[in-house]
């Protein structure tokens, strides 16, 4: 009898702690990958909750030395009346890389993310419908909180979060996001837009919109007062919008 009272109990806390513990995280999960980038969109009562991810390192590199803006629209139809802006005025991050190997093989210098991220400012943006602030990612009276993080057994997948209220979303007094779209857009200065069709990462849409995208072609210019023509990548510019469609 002692042991079937001690049983009953142990499972009563168990299911008491787990319904708090799901009460405590957010719901509604959707979750969407776009080339090597994955989007997933959490909400509770309050907040959305935004994580980009990726582990390509070309497409890690551009987030970091350029930054994001995300735009937020709750009426489904791309409006770009608010966002989050981080960086704001960044200058470019470039990347720290270790020493070059002295053997002549094909590996390349590791890359120190996690100094990249430390070294970033914490000044960001937030905009609603024309009235655009500054704000610091880390305390502010938005109540809006952002950053990167390295994540992955190999410390190699880049994650960049955001929580945002759901009140600095939308003007609708009810917090309806039924038709919530979501757009992901990288921050380059507008003469490099033009050339970013040349990375070998797409761009779409959802709707089957496709913009950007395609391989540049592999003939290299000449070098700028005999300097050898350089062989690195245009930076890969993310221009993706998804539907989430929040209850």
């Amino acid at each position: 009898m002692r042991f079937k009272g001690f049983l009953w109990l142990c499972v009563a806390a168990f299911t008491i702690n787990g319904a708090h513990a799901m009460i405590q995280e957010p719901t509604d999960a959707t979750h969407i990958t776009d080339h090597h980038i994955s989007y997933t969109v959490n909400e509770d009562s309050n907040y959305v909750f935004l994580t980009i991810s990726t582990s390509h390192k070309e497409t890690s590199l551009s987030i970091l030395r350029h930054g994001l803006t995300v735009y937020f629209d709750a009426t489904g139809n791309k409006e770009r009346n608010v966002f989050v802006r981080y960086p704001y005025n960044n200058t470019p991050q470039r990347p720290n890389r270790s020493s070059r190997p002295q053997t002549d093989t094909d590996d390349a210098p590791s890359i120190d993310y996690q100094e990249i991220i430390a070294n970033l400012p914490g000044e960001a943006e937030y905009a609603f419908y024309g009235d655009q602030q500054e704000f610091h990612k880390d305390l502010n009276a938005f109540d809006i909180s952002l950053g990167y993080q390295m994540t992955g057994e190999e410390q190699d997948t880049l994650e960049y979060s955001i929580k945002i209220p759901k009140n600095r979303i939308t003007q609708d007094e009810k917090l309806d996001l039924s038709q919530f779209t979501i757009g992901v857009i990288t921050n380059m200065p507008e003469k490099n837009k033009d050339r970013e069709g040349q990375s070998d990462t797409g761009v779409s849409m959802r709707g089957g919109n496709q913009r950007g995208g395609g391989r540049g072609g592999s003939g290299g210019g000449r070098g700028n007062r005999g300097e050898r023509p350089s062989s690195q990548k245009e930076p890969v510019r993310i221009d993706y919008w998804f539907n989430v469609a929040l209850d």
